[in-house]
């Protein structure tokens, strides 16, 4: 690296430390009263309040102005100024390491692009520069939403990168597709027809055909792509908690700390249990990763239980549906799935049974990732089993997405004493395709959460980031009008939810999901005061015009939550990765 270069980034990085303490603004005092907007406490009674009182990070008193200003005679007032204030958002499914990571690959999105054509020459530029890695890494290959993209072949990966590593990761994460050095930087042999794998489809000679399917799979061959540099990682990743924050967010749920790092569990507790940290983290561990993590925590980082895949991507062809996916040409010739293709399970039966008794009885909150019925029924089996076996009503069990659950499994749910959430966002962004693959008949009770309130459940709604842009009133809008993005299609009339309930969905039931209601998620005396203010009211608000919302700041624990870019410990990542780069091309 010449000595300009090095000089220059310097010169950058001073810049950056000045204009991080020329913006820097103490944290405010967590000891107050709000008033002046509009409350909406989202307790038992969805009640409104005039001032809520804080005191050293707490809620006081909820209520009357006049009442809470004799308590409150020597605090600062904070005029909402016709704001509202809601309790801080909880997203309670969400992937904060890969969404940082993903963010920095090369984007072949829908969001982005509207033909193949687009994406293969921006695929072919991304093989000659440079990345986090030595790998062309690229996200967001998304058939449904460009409707002539058709499944890369091998031969095709190639010719954009001989010799470099690629790999391309679908939208929904459960497919991807890698060219012949990446595939071979795995340990796979191209050709031999002994070497079967799952998730590592051959054609009829035994050559690999490029495609990497499911969760498996893909965990296989990312392992091989080399680290970014940890410093990196971590300014990423606390970059996109920044995100969160300033999405509207004060709490997320980490369904499985997936995101190539050395140790994603101890990134995440390190970012969240620092002082200038805008998030709660309640983390659910990968299987593997409970050998070297307890459960357990504290108010800004715990851990509560372990995340697994009973099935996959409903756009892969991964979903286990009672039936078959429609036979049109988007699931035979775009897919590439076979004849009346049904979706497989991840686990037997009795497999998934013993595992499922193993971590209850040892108190672990159990997350599982459904899509279709046959999903549902063999992890409501095992749930059910060890429930009977050990019988533990506080430890709430979670099925995640519910795609397809029925009334009958939402039931058994309820008993069970089961949360569900649901990834309302296909209706969004896939709705006018989810009919060519599902059917008309099955688009009726796609994410039914209609159904699932009415059978006395505290439904939770989430983006799964990084599989969409995140944006919680967009979520909440899905929920309510279940309108796609083109506005063509409502998928599922029936299954509308109200505002409220949309609302409830992303603030209290997301703390009973999580187990921590009795600190977070609504307005109520004695809980943590982490508040959103917003410019609208939503309860107030077409659905249509939720898009007029916007998140005027957030507040942890009493506290300004801090989204600057320039911090000091982000200047800090900044040396350090500077550091490292100015000691590698010396």
């Amino acid at each position: 690296m010449s000595k300009l270069i090095k000089y220059s980034l310097v010169v950058l990085l001073l810049l950056g430390v000045g204009l991080s303490l020329l913006l820097y603004r103490p944290l405010d005092p967590n000891s107050f009263v709000m008033t002046g907007g509009t409350i909406l406490t989202l307790d038992a009674e969805n009640s409104t309040a005039e001032a809520v009182l804080v005191r050293d990070g707490k809620i006081a008193a909820v209520g009357r102005l006049f009442e809470i200003a004799k308590k409150s005679a020597d605090l600062e007032i904070i005029d909402l100024d016709g704001a509202t204030l809601v309790p801080g958002l909880i997203e309670p499914h969400t992937h904060p390491i890969a969404s940082a990571l993903l963010g920095a690959t090369v984007d072949v999105s829908g969001f982005k692009f509207n033909d193949r054509q687009s994406i293969m020459t921006a695929l072919a530029e991304a093989a000659g520069g440079i990345g986090l890695t030595p790998w062309v890494i690229a996200y967001g290959w998304d058939p449904l939403v460009v409707r002539d993209l058709t499944v890369p072949t091998l031969d095709e990966l190639d010719a954009i990168s001989p010799d470099k590593p690629l790999f391309v990761l679908t939208q929904m994460m459960h497919e991807g597709y890698a060219n012949s050095a990446a595939l071979k930087a795995a340990g796979l042999d191209i050709t031999s027809k002994e070497q079967i794998i799952d998730g590592f489809p051959r054609d009829s000679s035994g050559k690999l055909t490029g495609v990497v399917r499911e969760v498996a799979a893909i965990d296989r061959l990312i392992k091989h792509v080399p680290a970014a540099p940890a410093a990196a990682t971590e300014l990423l990743t606390r970059l996109q908690y920044i995100k969160y924050a300033k999405a509207g967010y004060t709490t997320i749920g980490v369904a499985g700390p997936v995101g190539r790092n050395a140790d994603p569990v101890g990134l995440l507790k390190k970012i969240s249990e620092s002082p200038e940290s805008p998030l709660r983290t309640f983390t659910y561990l990968l299987p593997n990763q409970t050998e070297s993590w307890d459960l357990g925590g504290n108010a800004n980082f715990k851990i509560k239980g372990v995340k697994f895949w009973m099935d996959g991507s409903p756009f892969t062809g991964g979903a286990a549906m009672e039936g078959n996916y429609e036979n049109t040409e988007l699931v035979t010739e775009k897919l590439g799935l076979p004849h009346n293709h049904t979706g497989s399970l991840n686990y037997n039966r009795e497999e998934f049974k013993a595992i499922v008794l193993d971590y209850h009885k040892n108190g672990y909150q159990i997350a599982v990732h459904v899509q279709g019925e046959r999903a549902v029924e063999e992890v409501l089996v095992a749930i059910e089993d060890a429930q009977t076996a050990f019988p533990n009503p506080d430890l709430r069990h979670r099925l995640e997405h519910n795609a397809l659950i029925t009334h009958k499994q939402l039931v058994r749910l309820k008993q069970l004493g089961m949360t569900a959430g649901f990834f309302v966002d296909h209706i969004y962004y896939y709705g006018d395709a989810l009919p060519e693959l599902m059917g008309a008949a099955r688009m009726k009770r796609y994410m039914p959460l209609q159904t699932a309130i009415e059978a006395g459940l505290k439904i939770t709604v989430h983006g799964d980031h990084p599989a969409t842009p995140i944006d919680p009133f967009r979520t909440m809008k899905v929920a309510v009008d279940r309108l796609s993005v083109s506005g063509d299609t409502i998928n599922g009339a029936a299954e509308k939810i109200s505002r409220l309930d949309a609302l409830r969905a992303l603030t209290i039931n997301g703390a009973i999901q999580l187990g921590e209601q009795e600190e977070i998620g609504s307005i109520e005396v004695g809980k943590r005061a982490d508040f959103t203010i917003l410019s609208e009211n939503p309860l107030s608000l077409e659905a249509s015009n939720f898009y007029k919302i916007e998140v005027i700041e957030t507040l942890k624990d009493g506290r300004r939550s801090d989204t600057r870019l320039f911090s000091l410990p982000h200047v800090q990542l900044v040396w350090d990765i500077l550091k490292e780069k100015i000691s590698g091309g010396s």
